[in-house]
């Protein structure tokens, strides 16, 4: 018997390309729906309807979600990190030329837009210096980008690398500026099955062997999986190094995302507190 399971994606993360092309989710009896997302709030706004039951996001966005009443799940961190590059578009070489620039994100407020405003912030920029400009999830600010509709964004791979095609110019990146910002992880909608569900507890487990296969397979093996799945090569060795040593979300990274949150006066009235981001599933041990 096979059971479907629906996730939204901004893009698929490594360790589900690996279970989807090594088969471990067909031999586990799982078919995973995995659609593109425009933005986070799409997301929200489908686990809310349950028109899926899991979505890979950037944690920091259960923040908001949740102040509001959400009722999301961490259920995993599928990268150590999230590769992230602030990247310029023709003209705006340097990060001092933002200043009065519109700079397109997913969400003013939510996600890696509180990164941005971090590492602006540490390069001089206040947030009254430019204008933030909701364009919609990575491939949709690349596109904008490109067009020169915004002057700068945050981009992950491999639109990073396609910008680099078009001649745009990174101006930092997010791991030299943050390493132990977190990577995105795997939530649940309040419609999705009470943990512990016996499908979600599967694809856990098939994406914990995708980890584990990442972390011990010879690079180029990980690389030619990646690649059929999707992944241009440079991407996927950049992806490579993200794979996290576990899925479950380390404190370090989730006490980041509050530091940040409180360091720009930013945290949301009714924010869960970090240590209740992440609740075990049944039979985990801390």
């Amino acid at each position: 018997m096979t059971v479907r399971l629906r996730q939204s994606v901004f893009v698929p993360p490594p360790v589900y390309i690996v279970a989807d092309q090594l088969g471990l989710l067909a031999a586990a009896g799982l078919d995973v729906e995995t659609t593109h997302t425009r933005s986070s709030d799409q997301q929200r706004a489908q686990l809310a309807a349950g028109e899926c039951e899991l979505a890979v996001t950037a944690i920091d966005n259960l923040i908001v979600w949740n102040a509001a009443g959400a009722g999301i799940r961490l259920l995993a961190q599928l990268e150590q990190t999230t590769p992230l590059s602030l990247v310029g578009a023709r003209g705006f070489e340097t990060i001092g030329a933002l200043r009065g620039a519109e700079l397109g994100v997913d969400a003013v407020d939510n996600g890696f837009s509180v990164v941005l405003r971090y590492v602006l912030r540490s390069h001089g920029l206040a947030p009254g210096d430019y204008l933030l400009r909701p364009v919609g999830g990575v491939r949709e600010r690349f596109e904008a980008l490109r067009t020169g509709r915004i002057a700068a964004t945050l981009l992950g791979p491999p639109l990073d690398e396609y910008a680099g095609q078009e001649g745009l110019v990174p101006l930092l990146t997010v791991a030299d500026e943050l390493p132990d910002y977190p990577g995105q992880g795997l939530v649940a909608g309040p419609s999705a099955p009470p943990l512990p569900s016996e499908a979600i507890s599967v694809y856990l487990s098939c994406l914990d062997q995708a980890r584990g296969w990442l972390a011990a397979a010879d690079s180029a093996d990980a690389v030619d999986v990646l690649v059929r799945g999707g992944y241009t090569e440079s991407s996927a060795r950049v992806s490579i190094d993200t794979t996290p040593a576990s899925l479950r979300p380390g404190s370090a990274g989730l006490r980041r995302l509050y530091s940040l949150r409180t360091g720009l006066d930013m945290m949301p009235h009714g924010a869960p507190g970090a240590d209740e981001l992440f609740v075990p599933t049944a039979g985990e041990t801390e």
